[in-house]
């Protein structure tokens, strides 16, 4: 079992690096082949919205970005950690979260992945946000085994033992999600396929040129 930890705070260390230790000493202690990627090491250029991804399947952009999508194909579920900023996801997630909602979110290339969405905030907001893009949903559709938000404090105090004890049995639950190949729930299968209906019934056949790269792997799925 592969899981990949994604840390989409700017700092490396801090609230968010923590609780990204903290999830891969627990889901190495199960048993798990973890790594930990940290966005703010790795080269990530703002997506261009130029479509050649949905088109051709590939990006043109020169970054890091194609080793990131190899290790997320590759992985069986995902620990997405990241703070909240002006009540949403950090810049620096949203950078990455834009490159990957076209190349492997419209595809569908991670809806029978799991994950777990790690976020904080000082004092309030950026709660539903976070579940969302932390927890790869919307556009991706992975299937979500939990999400925590923490509210920290400003300045931030650092985890205790409460919050090491969520961590740890919020990774256990991921774990076991994985090895079941636990199914969505029922607010998440009518999420995925409403979803599915109105790509197929307004977007494709309105856009088949442009989303040519999104029809071939959904007729791989059996979608189409």
């Amino acid at each position: 079992m592969r899981i990949l930890i994604i840390l989409g705070s700017p700092r490396t260390t801090g609230f968010s690096a923590e609780l990204a230790k903290l999830a891969q000493a627990r889901a190495t202690a199960l048993g798990a082949e973890v790594k930990t990627v940290t966005l703010a090491q790795r080269a990530i250029r703002d997506c261009l919205g130029c479509f050649s991804c949905l088109r051709t399947g590939a990006c043109p952009l020169d970054d890091d970005m194609p080793g990131l999508l190899a290790e997320m194909t590759a992985a069986d579920g995902f620990v997405v950690v990241a703070g909240v900023r002006n009540e949403d996801v950090c810049a620096l997630y949203k950078r990455f979260y834009e490159r990957i909602t076209y190349t492997l979110g419209f595809p569908l290339l991670l809806e029978d992945k799991h994950t777990l969405a790690l976020s904080s905030v000082g004092f309030m907001g950026g709660k539903g946000a976070s579940r969302r893009l932390l927890g790869l949903q919307d556009v991706c559709h992975t299937r979500l085994s939990g999400h925590l938000h923490f509210t920290t404090g400003i300045p931030t105090r650092p985890a205790d033992a409460r919050i090491t004890a969520r961590v740890d049995a919020a990774v256990a639950r991921l774990v076991r999600d994985i090895e079941r190949r636990a199914g969505r729930g029922p607010v998440g299968a009518l999420s995925f396929a409403t979803d599915r209906f109105i790509m197929r019934r307004f977007v494709f056949g309105r856009h088949p040129d442009v989303y040519a790269a999104v029809i071939r792997s959904w007729r791989q799925k059996g979608y189409m």
